[in-house]
């Protein structure tokens, strides 16, 4: 049976996981909601980066990614950043 090495967990989840070589990470949003939705995605894109590093990979190593926009309107503030 393969390792898994979680990251950051707490009782309910872990932020990145790794099986087989593979990094999961778990809905990671922004802690600031106030700003814009380019600055959201840009605090989120760090976490992402942050999370990678700590599981030994970055995002040039990406096999697939979902995103969810609450709101199509501001999609190009999330496209700028």
């Amino acid at each position: 049976m393969s390792n898994i090495t979680r990251h950051q967990s707490n009782s309910r989840l872990s932020r990145a996981v790794v099986h087989n070589g593979v990094v999961y990470l778990a809905g990671t949003t922004a802690d600031n909601c106030t700003v814009s939705s380019k600055g959201q995605t840009e605090e989120i894109l760090g976490k992402i980066d942050a999370l990678l590093k700590l599981a030994g990979s970055d995002k040039s190593r990406l096999l697939s990614a979902v995103v969810y926009v609450a709101d199509m309107r501001v999609k190009p503030g999330m496209d700028e950043a």
